[in-house]
């Protein structure tokens, strides 16, 4: 059988098809390990913790507990989600505060990672499969979270509140 240009052309999308469901699974394998990575790294209880997916206009929307329906690649090519960790004077105690981040990484040519929260133009490349390099990224937002309950004036007019850092406008 002849190989024709179209059977060419069709060899090359279903090789461009098959690089790209790989580089989807990486990402989504590697998403999985910043959400168990920032769970480890501040000790979140599990029901402290919740998952969102970024609309298009930016906005949380809360997703069952599975990465796949909370991450979505951009046309910034950046994978994004967010993530919400519900905080209280003591724990699981009111009034509470859920705060909403918005997270982003890539994945390069190098196969090397790349995170940062979305009004962060700093980006922290992190090795996969290991700890500590999340450790520069993890400590950044917390201090953000730290800074932004020092420097603003919290309302609290309820019993529960909503702060969102990353939110992008």
């Amino acid at each position: 059988m002849e190989i024709t240009k179209f059977h060419q052309l069709c060899a090359a999308y279903d090789n461009a098809q098959n690089n790209f469901e790989e580089y989807k699974k990486d990402c989504h394998l590697f998403s999985i390990e910043i959400v168990r990575e920032l769970k480890a790294y501040y000790n979140i209880p599990e029901s402290q913790f919740s998952l969102f997916k970024i609309s298009e206009q930016k906005g949380f929307e809360l997703v069952p507990d599975a990465l796949i329906h909370a991450i979505s690649l951009e046309q910034d090519l950046y994978w994004h989600f967010g993530v919400g960790l519900t905080v209280c004077k003591a724990p699981e105690t009111l009034p509470e505060e859920l705060i909403l981040i918005h997270l982003m990484f890539r994945k390069n040519e190098e196969n090397k990672y790349f995170v940062k929260y979305a009004n962060s133009e700093e980006e922290f490349e992190v090795k996969k499969g290991n700890s500590s390099s999340y450790q520069l990224f993890f400590d950044f937002l917390f201090n953000l979270i730290i800074t932004s309950y020092n420097q603003q004036l919290q309302h609290f007019v309820g019993e529960k509140t909503t702060r969102k850092l990353g939110y992008r406008k």
